[in-house]
């Protein structure tokens, strides 16, 4: 993505600075900055002003989130500040798709050569019209192991001060307090939404931007077969809970500073949002996976232990693999004739998601209906591949984010020893699902899932329903939806998300740039 002023864009600058006690020549020109050491051992660096975060006058201290810079004096009568250096801030790209913030200080005799090299770049920096400079930002401060306002702290504040960006912090205090703020608030002036949190939070972020661009332009959300509008504003996620799948499938870690850096850069993607809906009464939209059975149970049960913390998630996860427990029911999926086994990693500039940016609404003439039943173990609509550090290759390692497509992974309901060697799959680094005879997968732009059998949901008391005939719930994003009978439909790239992505694991070198 690039955006910036002709003027900017075409300015020549070429000049000797200091750079760590070494005579460098220096060159700017179409948003690249080079030097190079004028004596042998000749070493020479280069970076693109993409990766540039901020320039600042070399006597700045940076602290708190307002910071008043000193400006060279042009009048005679005021006290004269000559700064003699500069310090260009840059985010440097390292091995497993890491990025890391840099400095490096220039230093010039000359005061008025730094100002017209700190206006320039600025100036440059200035014309990423994409990039965000105030933002809204939710920490989730007891998601996960209770570290959002530390990493608030530590990691997202110094990085947006020194980015100079604007922002509006807020510390959710209860579920449902993002959506609830996002339904009523002022965003006229915001340029993105940020949370700190897990899957969870960012599921309440775009749940209440979708559902306000729905009011606003007055879509009703409860019709399944309405096309939900986008809204307006990018999200940037920055992780922070137990498992942050979500995090991981954009940008191939879940390092804190990587998804800062990522925001700060603007570059964004599109995401598909899926929505679940249940007689004609929309529940929720998600991002990662929608499961039912084992893992709907799981989050069913850990809410009894959730003075564990995250452990809770293993105990009760361990409790349903002993019980095996199956559920009966039918699937019936609009399938995509690209099947998962046979497709491509969703990785930096992938083409099936850049084929679907501009083709939001699929054409079903080349899909076809299935129908999938018996009595499964787990059921699960994979929204993107579910990777995360306890599984690298998730769900489904070749599920896309932005193809307007789930992958459904079905697991049937068979022997213990099978839903060992499940586990086993998905904590490995290249092995998957896929070829276990137990396992089915497919890849659908809209499914329904049925329990069967159906009787015992037409009692009113859901609850009292699904204890007295076994069915399970839907572990939605990490939440409980209660309705066993659901229509998922994907809404292509409804979602902007900053991210540039993860890369291919054969090309994930260090950066080309050589840092000082």
């Amino acid at each position: 993505m690039q955006d910036t002023t002709d003027h900017s864009s075409k300015s020549v600058l070429l000049n000797t600075f200091v750079v760590k006690k070494k005579r460098c020549r220096v060159y700017f020109h179409r948003g690249t900055l080079i030097w190079e050491t004028e004596r042998p051992p000749y070493t020479r660096w280069s970076l693109p002003m993409t990766d540039v975060l901020a320039v600042r006058y070399g006597d700045d201290w940076i602290h708190g989130v307002n910071v008043k810079e000193k400006q060279v004096s042009t009048s005679p009568t005021s006290p004269i500040v000559c700064p003699t250096n500069f310090i260009l801030h840059y985010a440097v790209r390292g091995p497993k798709n890491k990025w890391s913030h840099h400095s490096v200080t220039m230093s010039h005799t000359d005061p008025r050569q730094i100002a017209s090299w700190v206006k320039t770049i600025r100036n440059y920096l200035l014309g990423m019209t994409y990039r965000p400079r105030k933002v809204m930002l939710f920490v989730n401060p007891i998601g996960g192991k209770k570290k959002g306002l530390k990493i608030w702290e530590k990691d997202v504040q110094p990085l947006m001060t020194i980015a100079g960006i604007e922002t509006k912090m807020m510390i959710t205090e209860r579920a449902g307090h993002i959506r609830e703020t996002l339904l009523t608030a002022d965003l006229s002036d915001l340029h993105a939404i940020v949370c700190i949190g897990g899957d969870g939070t960012f599921a309440e972020v775009f749940n209440g931007l979708v559902l306000r661009a729905a009011k606003e332009q007055q879509i009703d959300p409860d019709d399944p077969e309405a096309r939900l509008p986008s809204p307006t504003l990018p999200v940037g996620v920055i992780p922070s809970g137990s498992t942050d799948t979500v995090a991981y499938s954009l940008h191939g870690t879940t390092d804190v500073q990587t998804a800062a850096i990522h925001i700060i850069f603007g570059d964004t993607t599109g995401l598909d949002l899926s929505s679940v809906h249940s007689n004609r009464s929309l529940l929720r939209l998600y991002a990662s996976v929608l499961s039912y059975g084992y893992l709907g149970d799981v989050i069913r049960d850990s809410e009894k232990f959730r003075w564990m913390g995250p452990q809770r998630y293993d105990y009760s996860g361990f409790k349903k693999i002993i019980a095996n427990k199956g559920y009966e029911g039918e699937i019936q999926l609009l399938s995509d004739p690209c099947h998962p086994a046979a497709s491509t990693r969703c990785m930096k500039n992938c083409s099936r998601c850049l084929q679907h940016m501009h083709n939001s609404v699929p054409d079903k003439e080349i899909s076809r209906w299935l129908t999938v039943q018996g009595k499964f173990f787990m059921v699960n609509g994979a929204n993107v591949s579910c990777a995360c550090s306890r599984s690298p290759m998730g769900f489904s390692p070749h599920c896309h984010i932005g193809d307007g497509c789930v992958d459904i992974i079905l697991v049937r309901h068979t022997s213990f020893i099978n839903n060992i060697r499940m586990l086993l799959r998905l904590s490995s680094k290249q092995k998957t699902l896929y070829d276990l005879p137990f396992v089915e997968v497919y890849r659908a732009r809209e499914f329904t899932f049925r329990a069967l059998p159906t009787l015992h949901l037409q009692t009113e008391n859901v609850q009292r329903s699904q204890k007295t005939s076994g069915l399970s719930v839907w572990n939605c994003d990490g939440e409980v939806i209660e309705h066993s009978n659901v229509k998922i439909r994907v809404h292509c790239q409804l979602l902007s998300v900053y991210t540039r992505r993860a890369q291919d694991s054969v090309a994930d070198s260090s950066s080309c740039f050589c840092s000082i």
